[in-house]
């Protein structure tokens, strides 16, 4: 399983934040986590995002008065 480390740690050799390495499926340690797969890291869309409508009357309806 492919990690990265979130603070310094000891695992086969000293490693930094931000280090990315292997680790045996099923280890666990506080000081770093499992690299999300690149089909993950997509964010969960629910479709196209509604812009908002522009007022029909516009700021020209506030110059009018």
């Amino acid at each position: 399983m492919r990690v990265v480390a979130n603070a310094k740690g000891y695992f086969g050799s000293l490693r930094e934040v931000g280090d990315e390495f292997e680790v045996p499926d099923g280890i666990k340690g506080s000081w770093f986590a499992p690299v999300a797969a690149e089909a993950d890291t997509k964010p969960a869309g629910k479709g196209r995002r509604k812009t908002a409508e522009p007022d029909p009357a516009g700021d020209e309806a506030a110059d009018a008065i």
